[in-house]
């Protein structure tokens, strides 16, 4: 058993593109200090600072560069909790299933200014929270999600609450296995008809 570990441990890997590493450092960093410096990043991405200014020659390089990275991302989740297959309810617990683990990417996308004055940045999460109110919407015309709060709140509520939950789980205070029924729970007891609710 130890001489297969050590054989597969040996095997040549294919390196990851540094753009993709400093990318994901960037967002776990900036994720919990916004004013993170590119030296501080590159520092977490393991590479040299003159390797991460080869790549993103500005710090307003690196985050658009991230957010619109996280933004597709994010559509790719979206895309893979398959918004119109079932009831709005269900398909809001898949989409916690496929964001959660991408809740660096959303801390990030919500740390302010810096981040939302970037060029085509809004009209890029605007299309990410126009296919949520869709789905809000169309679980309001089904009668599984309560039609007195706009769709709009109810997607900032949502997020709200799944960057919340993540943010216990990256200090410690919550499981990450019972994170994503926590967000389902919080989010369907707000949004659910009184008269649907168990």
């Amino acid at each position: 058993m130890s001489g297969s570990v050590r054989s597969l441990s040996t095997t040549p890997q294919p390196a990851e593109p540094v753009r993709e590493v400093v990318l994901r450092a960037a967002a776990a960093l900036l994720a919990t200090d916004s004013g993170a410096s590119l030296a501080e990043i590159a520092a977490a991405a393991g590479v040299g600072r003159t390797t991460v200014h080869r790549v993103f020659p500005t710090r307003g390089d690196l985050l658009t560069a991230l957010a619109l990275e996280a933004v597709d991302r994010l559509t790719g989740a979206l895309t893979a909790a398959r918004l119109d297959d079932g009831p709005a309810t269900e398909v809001l617990a898949r989409v916690v299933e496929e964001v959660l683990p991408l809740s660096d990417e959303l801390a990030f996308l919500d740390s302010g200014p810096e981040v939302w004055d970037l060029p085509q940045m809004r009209d890029a999460w605007w299309s990410v929270t126009a296919s949520l109110d869709s789905l809000v919407q169309r679980g309001q015309l089904e009668g599984d999600i309560r039609g007195d709060i706009p769709a709009e709140v109810v997607v900032e509520a949502f997020t709200g609450i799944l960057l919340g939950v993540w943010n216990g789980v990256r200090d410690g205070r919550v499981a990450p296995a019972t994170a994503t029924r926590h967000v389902v729970t919080l989010t369907l007891a707000g949004i659910t008809p009184p008269t649907r609710q168990v």
